[in-house]
């Protein structure tokens, strides 16, 4: 099953941020329809959410999608890995152990992994929820073996070390943290560079979601309050969007490369 789960690893590398936002795409149709928020099984069938139901389901989903971005904005922001790949394959130029790489060996797939959940999860949808949430940690879990088997290729016994001291994504050994970053500084530029794009597109998925969810399920009016608040978060996303890309086509966004 491993090397099956590899062999999709490979392939589904190059394409796994595509894969994932179809996924997540397909979730602006489905919130326009009340479907079965439970399986269709016996007095299930004909039980409907609440409005208040509803909100909390989207409280949790955007406490997900925020632990996520938190998770991947410490990665980034203390030290950050060169793993995107080279000409859409894995690739590593060095094996990172500091920042948070010294607490999971692959938080950046766990803070994707968390903001995927929740947006499934906000979504609301039974049959979204047993068939995406499967298939997404299964990809995800395919490229991560597909990586070790990179990894350990690459660096041998160091890398299977670091597998034997850090997980693979759950954070361990918080209380070192303080050593994790010793003679390290938080680069807020490299930040905003290299995640204003995607932090921009999540939480706006994540507010049109909520708009068309509730406006299609509980008859919300566009003009209604709640939804001139979530259109002012669109709006206030797209600002710094701007701002950002402003930022970076002037270079004030550049940073030290040889920074830790």
């Amino acid at each position: 099953m491993k090397e099956f789960m590899i062999k999709v690893g490979n392939f589904f590398f190059k394409w796994r941020d595509t894969v994932l936002s179809l996924i997540l795409l397909l979730a602006m149709f489905l919130v326009a329809f009340p479907g079965q928020d439970l399986p269709p099984i016996g007095d299930l069938r004909s039980w409907e959410i609440t409005a208040e139901q509803e909100i909390l389901v989207s409280l949790i989903g955007f406490l997900l999608v925020l632990a996520g971005q938190i998770v991947r904005a410490i990665t980034i922001g203390w030290a950050y890995i060169k793993r995107g790949g080279l000409n859409k394959k894995i690739y590593a130029e060095t094996l990172v152990r500091r920042g948070m790489f010294a607490h999971s060996r692959n938080p950046l797939y766990l803070g994707n992994l968390l903001i995927a959940t929740g947006a499934i999860v906000s979504v609301n949808q039974f049959w979204y929820w047993i068939i995406g949430l499967p298939l997404v940690y299964f990809l995800y879990y395919s490229i991560i073996f597909a990586e070790e088997r990179f990894l350990s290729g690459k660096f041998g016994a160091d890398y299977d070390l670091y597998m034997k001291e850090v997980n693979r994504l759950m954070l361990g050994n918080l209380g070192d943290w303080s050593k994790s970053v010793e003679g390290m500084t938080f680069t807020w530029k490299r930040l905003i560079n290299k995640e204003h794009g995607s932090f921009v597109v999540i939480f706006s998925v994540l507010a049109l979601y909520n708009v068309l969810k509730f406006h299609y399920r509980h008859q919300l009016e566009w003009n209604d309050p709640w939804a001139y608040a979530l259109f002012g978060i669109l709006g206030g996303l797209l600002v710094f969007q701007i701002v950002c890309v402003i930022l970076k086509k002037n270079r004030k966004l550049e940073w030290d490369p040889e920074r830790p």
